[in-house]
């Protein structure tokens, strides 16, 4: 009879110590199972989260950076220290932007505008608006270098009529424009149609009431050629924060143009402001004007976050430094975090548990059959093929077992990870809040975090769990094996 045979009705003569094997490899596969599946479930987490959060990356000052080196100062040095912070330039944008970690890459400029023909989107919950002399405050333009327009590009919003700008375009400061569908319905504007912003530049009549009086103004026209609409701001979400109103309102009296465009009104006002205010023209001196600009670079994939922050980072004015869309995971992945801590315990006690409580088993069921197997060496057997009978009957114990456990430490992960999991939201607060941020264009809520954890029966996690399983029971056979190695038949049956 050769040793598979052997093996398997070794398996069946011995039914009391198979099935305490089975038993003890049943038990400790749910806990192997169950650590596995909550790990995989939290990786999928963060890979979906992440994929929503966006690969977005600014350049941002960074006020900690500042006082940090600030308060490592003497008081002496404090003194005379003087630091006028560097804006980041259009050479540097352009040289991050041709990393091959980026997508594609734009850098804005802002600036507030006002009309006296157009009639603003007024916010839901206060639909009073900043005015001076008939002239509407609360528009908005905002520049642009890239014509397709990166918020269109990352689903900000999206274009519903019309055309977005043509490099030429941009590159010339044509005056043409992309307005909301809110504030084209609000103003019967079409594409095609003009539209009349003028730049203001106000004193102050009356310090008490805030009363204010035109001192300057210039006016510019624009043509309509797009409509778009904003695609991230929910109606459910705003109602849940006052604050959702005014994101809402302040995009839909956005008005995309060029940056020569921005620039060119940001300058009109400065020089005027000069004219009026002497303190303000004099802090100015003979600095001449920059340009402030915002640069948003979208990289390739997620993985590429730490390798663009590695090359971009040295080359940096003094306290600047990269923020990406990604970095918000750690702000709204707690109850994710406690549980990947609380299975890779698990797996890890599970794996040490398993290796040394099987293997502690295997060698005592060996001894109490060391006549059995003294016979089998006496009459000829091989160590090899005696060790491959003891393998064949753990691994088809240790198989079922595992394929067992497979299923029940499953769902044994689904019931300890939900309750876990409202502990966690449930220690953090009652009250549903939200994680916003409007440069990274991203919203998202702890129970959307919370809804893309899923216990899973996944492939993948079918092929890992046998994989540690079976290598964990194959493991902890070895120094049982190493007793069957050093047996001596003569000694065993004299």
């Amino acid at each position: 009879m050769n040793f598979f045979m052997r093996g398997l009705l070794s398996i069946i003569r011995k039914k009391g110590k198979s099935i305490i094997l089975f038993a003890i490899i049943f038990i400790l596969g749910n806990l192997i199972a169950g650590a596995i599946s909550i790990q995989q479930a939290t990786n999928i987490v963060e890979g979906t989260v992440k994929e929503r959060l966006g690969t977005a990356a600014i350049i941002v000052w960074d006020s900690l950076k500042y006082d940090e080196y600030f308060n490592s100062l003497s008081d002496e040095e404090m003194m005379n220290f003087d630091y006028d912070p560097e804006n980041i330039g259009v050479d540097l944008i352009k040289q991050v932007g041709e990393l091959k970690y980026v997508k594609y890459y734009d850098y804005t400029t802002r600036t507030s505008i006002a009309s006296n023909q157009l009639e603003s989107v007024k916010d839901e919950m206060n639909d009073s608006n900043y005015s001076v002399e008939g002239y509407d405050m609360d528009f908005r333009l905002k520049g642009t270098n890239y014509a397709p327009i990166l918020d269109f590009e990352e689903g900000k919003s999206q274009l519903v009529d019309g055309r977005v700008f043509t490099q030429e375009e941009l590159e010339n400061d044509s005056t043409v424009a992309v307005i909301s569908k809110k504030l084209a319905e609000t103003n019967n504007l079409h594409v095609g149609d003009s539209l009349v912003l003028t730049t203001l530049v106000t004193r102050v009549t009356d310090f008490f009431t805030g009363e204010q009086e035109i001192y300057s103004s210039r006016d510019i026209v624009l043509e309509v050629i797009g409509i778009f609409e904003p695609m991230n701001i929910s109606p459910e979400n705003a109602r849940s924060d006052r604050m959702w109103y005014f994101l809402d309102t302040e995009l839909q009296n956005t008005i995309y143009v060029s940056n020569g465009i921005v620039s060119s009104e940001t300058r009109y006002g400065i020089e005027k402001m000069m004219e009026l205010d002497k303190d303000y023209a004099e802090m100015m001196g003979d600095r001449e004007y920059e340009d402030y600009f915002e640069p948003m670079f979208i990289l390739n994939s997620t993985d590429d976050v730490e390798a663009f922050k590695e090359e971009v980072m040295p080359l940096l004015p003094k306290f600047y430094s990269v923020k990406t869309a990604t970095d918000q995971y750690d702000n709204i992945s707690g109850p994710i975090k406690s549980m990947t801590k609380f299975s890779g315990y698990v797996l890890i006690v599970s794996i040490i548990s398993s290796i040394l409580i099987i293997g502690l088993v295997v060698l005592l069921f060996l001894r109490d059959r060391k006549r059995e197997l003294g016979i089998y060496l006496s009459l000829g057997e091989s160590r090899g093929r005696v060790v491959g009978q003891i393998l064949i009957e753990v691994m088809i114990i240790a198989l079922i077992g595992i394929a067992m456990s497979l299923f029940t430490g499953h769902l044994l992960a689904s019931g300890v990870s939900d309750t876990l999991m409202k502990n966690n939201t449930g220690s953090q607060s009652n009250d549903e809040f939200y994680y916003y941020n409007e440069i990274f264009h991203t919203d998202l809520s702890n129970t959307d975090v919370l809804d893309t954890y899923q216990v899973s029966l996944s492939f993948t996690y079918i092929l890992l769990f046998l994989g540690v399983g079976l290598a964990t029971v194959l493991l902890s056979t070895i120094v049982p094996l190493i007793y069957i190695v050093r047996l001596n038949p003569k000694k065993i049956l004299m």
